[in-house]
């Protein structure tokens, strides 16, 4: 799982995406010491949680198949001016930033709304939306919300995403082949994500796919992390040295920490920190 960091990096790129839950938050071999982590911006896919055999409302699935058609995810140019809003968009803390998002991109709500269902109809609506669509945010959010479901049978639709010609559609196919891995190592969803990063024309997107085939399985994505790390762009520096420390052991650790004392971009080095820092246990004395 991908952290929020991400999302703040892909906004600098221009495409904000809603990120997935990461993994359990690991504890210190020290059981008295708990690492705290800042919790991700992520997904909740309340339907996940409900009984295998809860009877829903049917005018929950009807208020979210409503609002899948409207035209537009973002509040309209009189809604901005709402003084609430205006206030949240002043936030700088995490929970204020969660709740910027929360209420400035519908298709986040939607998202968890409809994540994991697996009611036909809603189903075959979100594939035609995948298929036929011309909202690129509406698009984005389907795959992510089939991605929860599980289901093997959506992993070709995922595949034909990532030949889509809009960035933010083939980020989030990678996102939902990420899903339906559910944090386990995969080797046939780790190889398709990992070839289809070696193509992809967005920097920012191999990347991230890189860090997630590496999560998956596939060593060959920290490669490409670390050929980038040293990259002269700041942002593939930052990126890489991130997903580096979120992956990385002993001989990352080393490679890296040289960095810290050459590198002059205020947020590399503040990415190059929180990375050693969460590789300090792998130092050697």
């Amino acid at each position: 799982m991908k952290k929020i960091i991400f999302v703040y990096y892909l906004f600098l790129a221009g495409n904000l995406r809603a990120q997935t839950p990461p993994p359990s938050t690991p504890t210190n071999t020290d059981s008295s010491a708990p690492i705290l982590e800042l919790e991700p911006l992520i997904i909740t896919a309340p339907r996940l949680r409900l009984p295998p055999n809860a009877v829903l409302n049917p005018q929950i699935d009807a208020n979210l198949l409503r609002l899948l058609q409207l035209p537009n995810m973002r509040p309209n140019s009189q809604e901005q001016l709402d003084p609430s809003l205006t206030n949240l968009a002043n936030l700088t803390t995490l929970d204020g930033y969660n709740l910027q998002t929360r209420y400035t991109q519908l298709g986040f709500l939607l998202t968890e709304g409809l994540a994991g269902t697996k009611d036909l109809t809603l189903q075959n609506s979100l594939q035609t939306i995948v298929q036929t669509g011309t909202n690129v945010q509406i698009q984005a959010l389907a795959l992510d919300a089939l991605a929860y479901t599980h289901d093997p049978q959506f992993i070709p639709l995922f595949q034909s995403a990532l030949q889509n010609t809009n960035v933010t559609i083939r980020f989030t196919a990678m996102e939902a082949l990420y899903i339906m891995a559910d944090g386990k190592p995969n080797s046939n969803i780790s190889s398709i994500i990992y070839t289809a990063a070696q193509m992809d024309s967005s920097l920012a997107v191999k990347l991230y796919a890189s860090h997630l085939a590496w999560e998956l399985g596939n060593v060959f994505g920290r490669e490409t992390l670390l050929h980038h790390y040293q990259d002269q762009d700041w942002f593939t520096r930052a990126f890489s040295t991130h997903y580096l420390g979120e992956m990385g052991k002993n001989d990352v650790f080393s490679l890296i920490q040289p960095q810290l004392y050459s590198e002059t971009n205020p947020s590399v080095q503040a990415e190059l920190c929180w990375a050693l820092l969460k590789m300090e246990k792998y130092r050697k004395p």
